[in-house]
């Protein structure tokens, strides 16, 4: 028998809306939902593959322990806890807290609790060394806006903007940049309704296809396009005089820092249409209401701390942010209210906490830098990582510069992987731990609002919106997986550790709760825990199983308080400098082509790889490079070709692009193998990015980022015989 159960995916942060059919306890069918109104009906290939991935015969289903032969034996999940619980504690007497590190992946998502306790088992712990995907992927938003100061009311946003500017952004793909949902109605409505959508990327994707004005440079000149567009946007007058007057300092310095960057001459640097990039100028500054966000790209291709604080710039200049009396259409559902006031608050500390030991690096408001970890792992001295728990990630497959986080990995005396694959990383770890998937835990949408929370532009709903969601299905039978929050709780337990959580979901350590080491919580009564204090009680979302909007027509921006003094600052003085200081960084005789980043819909980073035959889809990551390109190395698509950087080389299958500009070539992070497998073959498994990345090639200043996208290489085609050698 049949039954179809309402459910909330969570593969990614998107949390779309399911319906799950389940036939004799196993998920046979995922479909979206088209009662959810804000998803109505939308799902993608990535959650539609979940049945496929739970009875998948690669998922691990019970703990392994690496002996000293290195083979791999099953180890019960009450045995294994104890063995790692028992090298910790020696680790941590021989070394001290701090040389343990906690590393947890963009697929902490899949659990609302995963975060809360695995960071409350560092502090009892008493490590700082808490790592995440932050400080590689988009760490400039967070550091900018500690740089910049932040509108203590929303950004208009989504709330019927007039001018939408995404720059290096493609939420069709990676649904961010577009409000969560069936976000392309969204966007022929908004453009219906006027909205002009401009684009600026290398590439023509598929949201740049649905643009009224597409930009395309040369990767790595953002920050001079944005430098370009607010030019314009002073020397005309546009934008909103009065709130620059009113909220922010800095001005002249910001105009006399972009005087230099004139579109035309930035539009020649980059290669692309001076036309148009004055175009965005005057339809961005005259809009009224609308909002700029910045992706992936842009802060893996140079200055990302700089594209990100030039964004909050442009969007101060316009006054696109809420003001006294006007309503808050999503306040958070599954987050704590807040006080939503029109006044800024005033720029704080970029750097901050921990400091590392390799680099001058710090934390920042993105966290520690995840670059620098493999450096801190291979550093001797007080304070080396011994030991690292890597949960919801794949370090060899996801941290650039593999080489160097190989090697740090092997030099541990402890790699815990939590890990439902037997992915690059596990193969290297001690003990792998195979944890329950999504539709096997109940959950909700709180990364949704935890998100909008903390990144800002670009990633929650048009209106506040919740769901919740039993477990749908049990583990596998025989099974013995464990729920990562509660690896966390047993291995503290152990240790005799308390736990007490906060700070993820809203709040604080001060008010967090303790968790009593000798409990037996169950899943149900964790996430009671973690959504404690919600704007929207969770018991009143499950009343809702395919979801609700939860209006607060009562929430509206509070005029600001009597003498606050708090301004944005358009012109931090580290931040002005590097702008001025900004030059095209020369790739040297290597310098023939540009690697850049690309998503593919069938995988969420370092996650779906394994399973997305399931998906009917390519399971390697081609190298995409334009027809021209193509043709001028003798290559065609379906060849196998050689790509080379200053730090490595991989092999990759070529396959032709037109939406590509000519001397690119875009290869997607989260693939390969690792160097010297003979199962390293492109065509199965593909390249793997971060062999061609070094960690100390121009790194962000703050979040020590490394070039990601943007990277000079040599592209060239591998010779038949060579291919027939083992390369396919």
């Amino acid at each position: 028998m049949t039954t179809t159960v309402p459910s909330v995916c969570r593969i990614c942060n998107h949390c779309c809306s399911v319906l799950v059919d389940v036939e004799d306890g196993r998920a046979t069918r995922v479909r979206g939902d088209a009662e959810n109104p804000v998803y109505q009906g939308y799902t993608c290939v990535k959650g539609r593959s979940q049945p496929a991935y739970l009875d998948s015969l690669e998922r691990i289903l019970r703990p392994l322990h690496r002996d000293g032969s290195g083979e791999f034996r099953s180890v019960g999940s009450g045995e294994v806890v104890r063995r790692i619980a028992d090298r910790l504690s020696d680790i941590v007497d021989r070394h001290g807290p701090r040389s343990v590190a906690l590393y947890l992946g963009t697929s902490q998502c899949m659990s609302n609790a995963t975060a809360p306790f695995g960071f409350a088992f560092m502090r009892a712990l008493g490590s700082p060394m808490c790592f995440t995907p932050n400080t590689i992927d988009k760490p400039g938003k967070s550091i900018a806006k500690a740089l910049h100061g932040s509108w203590m009311a929303p950004p208009q946003e989504f709330d019927e903007p007039r001018s939408a500017l995404l720059i290096g952004v493609n939420p069709v793909v990676s649904h961010k940049g577009l409000p969560k949902g069936r976000q392309g109605r969204w966007l022929r409505d908004a453009r219906a309704k006027g909205m002009v959508l401009s684009v600026v990327d290398p590439r023509r994707t598929e949201t740049a296809k649905r643009a009224d004005i597409h930009l395309q440079p040369r990767p790595g000149h953002d920050a001079e396009i944005l430098a370009a567009i607010l030019h314009v946007v002073l020397k005309e007058d546009l934008g909103d005089p009065g709130f620059v007057r009113d909220e922010t300092v800095g001005i002249e310095a910001l105009r006399r820092a972009v005087a230099p960057f004139e579109p035309r001459a930035v539009a020649a640097a980059a290669d692309c249409s001076a036309a148009d990039l004055v175009e965005i100028a005057r339809v961005h500054g005259r809009a009224g209401r609308g909002y700029a966000m910045a992706g992936t790209g842009p802060n893996m291709s140079g200055p990302g701390t700089l594209v990100e604080y030039l964004v909050l710039c442009l969007e101060a200049v316009c006054g696109h942010y809420l003001r006294a009396g006007d309503a808050v259409r999503n306040p958070g559902t599954l987050v704590p209210s807040s006080d939503h006031r029109a006044q800024a608050r005033p720029p704080g500390a970029a750097r901050l906490g921990e400091r590392m030991r390799v680099r001058g690096l710090t934390a920042t408001p993105a966290g520690l830098p995840t670059a620098a970890l493999a450096e801190e792992i291979l550093t001797p001295g007080e304070g080396q990582v011994k030991a690292l728990i890597s949960c919801g990630g794949n370090p060899l497959a996801a941290w650039p510069d593999q080489l160097r986080t190989l090697e740090a990995l092997r030099s541990l005396d402890l790699l815990v992987q939590i890990d439902p694959w037997m992915s690059q990383t596990a193969r290297e770890a001690h003990f792998v731990i195979g944890p329950t998937m999504p539709l096997e835990v109940p959950g909700s949408t709180a990364i949704i609002d935890l998100a909008t929370h903390h990144q800002g532009v670009g990633y929650g709903p048009v209106d506040a919106y919740g769901q919740y969601t039993p477990a749908v299905v049990d583990p596998p039978e025989n099974s013995d997986v464990i729920e990562e929050w509660a690896f966390f709780h047993s291995l503290a337990r152990e240790m005799g550790l308390a736990l007490q959580l906060g700070e993820t979901f809203g709040g604080t350590v001060a008010d967090a709760a303790r968790i009593d080491p000798a409990s037996e919580p169950s899943s149900e009564q964790v996430l009671g825990l973690v959504l404690a204090g919600s704007r929207v009680p969770l018991d009143e979302v499950r009343k809702h199983p395919h979801g609700a909007l939860f209006p607060a027509p009562g929430i509206v921006v509070e005029p600001k308080e009597p003498g606050w003094t708090g301004r944005l600052d358009l012109a931090n003085a580290e931040m002005m400098d590097e702008l001025t200081e900004l030059t095209e960084v020369k790739g040297g005789s290597i310098d023939d082509l540009r690697l850049i980043c690309r998503r593919l819909p069938h995988v969420y980073n370092s996650s779906c790889r394994d399973a997305a035959a399931f998906a009917r889809a390519p399971e390697h990551n081609p190298a995409f490079l334009h027809p021209a390109d193509l043709r001028a190395r003798e290559v065609v698509s379906g060849d196998l070709v050689e790509i080379s950087s200053g730090r490595g080389t991989v092999t990759a299958v070529a396959r032709a692009d037109e939406s590509l500009r000519p001397g690119l070539v875009a290869l997607t992070h989260g693939f390969g193998g690792l160097p010297g497998d003979e199962a390293d073959a492109p065509r199965q498994i593909g390249a793997n990015v971060d062999r061609l990345l070094d960690v100390t090639h121009r790194p962000d200043r703050f979040s020590g980022q490394p070039l990601m996208s943007n990277v000079p290489v040599r592209v060239q085609r591998v010779p038949p015989e060579a291919a027939t050698r083992g390369l396919s």
